[in-house]
């Protein structure tokens, strides 16, 4: 390899190893209130190590491009200032020349970028998911006190006594929604404990709805125990009501490619019976979600090199003053593509336009910064 290109790759991986760690540093402190949410459901020490480990793969795919536009941008400052760039063109090297180990090495890092979205991240992503729902099939009392999820689950739970969280809990009322019968359960409790493999009720009362022929009473069902004895995973997945959906950002790229083929497949038999337009239109959703999380991967990975080539563009000075509207110019760019990105992932189920948003940012970064780069080989100053 020539010196040149050690030079500059050996400056910029450094700037981007040195601003990845930054951005996890920082992206992490974001995400303390789930962490903290994870915690709180008593998980052990390592447990929280692991979830939060998890939580990085998820992150560097924002970050890694990011950095390597700080990378090159302040690479190519760097050169501007110190006159090396001027060196390097009375040497005989074109901008060419000078950025092409540059932007080899963004394409390295494009193409791993985007096997760590495909392929790492969906996983990490899957695996912090399975820990929260193994740690709460473990206590259920920690799911009765999460008052958002009961919320969701349409449940209603109240420790009118002593409460330990996660431990035991007095003068317990639970009301379950029975869906079929549009009805509630009612448990009524003095005591409820929970141990490693099961949960104990002292003093339970339930009160069940029964199927009734007539429209104008109820039947109800009145039990009363001194003692309720309950397996752990049995009461956890009567809370949780499991059931098992896997996310595209879930998936990796064969997965996801099959759950495509699979769901083009189900469009074409519901066209062909003639089904709902409704559960056409849902159909026609699905595998439209499924396109723009290809897209977007797609996105994230050549962002690498678009926000690199960027950088290498708006970094360059050539005048013996300093302009600023080079990095206004950067910012704006920036800051266009996060927000386009942000909202075409909200729009999914809208693959043109979720597309649109996601490519769009890319050919404008990539015009300006063509562009630019002929500005300043002819000697105009940017």
């Amino acid at each position: 390899m020539p010196i040149l290109w050690r030079y500059l790759i050996h400056y910029f991986l450094k700037i981007a190893c040195a601003c990845v760690c930054a951005f996890i540093a920082i992206l992490l402190t974001m995400r303390l209130d789930e962490i903290a949410h994870f915690a709180a459901l008593g998980a052990p020490l390592s447990g929280i190590l692991l979830f939060t480990l998890h939580q990085i793969p998820y992150i560097l795919p924002i970050a890694i491009p990011l950095s390597c536009l700080i990378a090159a941008l302040l690479l190519m400052q760097r050169l501007s200032h110190t006159h090396e760039l001027t060196a390097f063109r009375a040497s005989g090297f074109s901008f060419w020349d000078i950025f092409a180990p540059i932007w080899t090495i963004a394409a390295f890092l494009a193409i791993g970028n985007f096997w760590l979205t495909s392929e790492v991240a969906t996983q990490s992503h899957l695996q912090n998911n399975l820990l929260k729902s193994e740690l709460r099939s473990i206590n259920p009392l920690l799911l009765l006190h999460n008052k958002h999820l009961m919320r969701l689950k349409g449940f209603y739970f109240e420790a009118l006594g002593a409460s330990y969280i996660g431990e035991a809990a007095s003068d317990v009322v639970l009301a379950l929604p029975n869906k079929h019968q549009q009805r509630l359960h009612l448990m009524i409790a003095q005591q409820l404990k929970v141990s490693p493999t099961l949960f104990t009720g002292q003093g339970v009362t339930l009160l069940t709805s029964l199927a009734s022929g007539a429209e104008d009473f109820d039947n109800l069902l009145i039990e009363n125990m001194a003692t309720s004895i309950t397996p752990i995973q049995d009461f956890s997945n009567l809370l949780q009501k499991k059931v098992w959906t896997i996310n595209n950002d879930y998936l990796q790229m064969p997965l996801l490619l099959a759950r495509i083929q699979d769901q083009r497949q189900l469009l074409k038999e519901a066209r062909l019976k003639g089904e709902d337009p409704a559960k056409l239109k849902n159909l026609k959703m699905q595998v439209n979600r499924s396109l723009s999380e290809i897209t977007k991967r797609f996105s994230m990975a050549f962002a690498v090199f678009s926000l690199t080539l960027l950088g290498t563009a708006c970094g360059i000075n050539i005048s013996r003053r300093k302009h600023y509207y080079p990095l206004c110019i950067v910012i704006a760019l920036t800051t266009f593509y996060l927000v386009a990105f942000f909202v075409a992932k909200g729009i999914d189920h809208q693959f043109l336009l979720a597309t649109t948003l996601y490519l769009t940012p890319h050919l404008l970064i990539i015009v300006i910064a063509i562009l630019a780069l002929r500005r300043v080989s002819k000697g105009i100053e940017s």
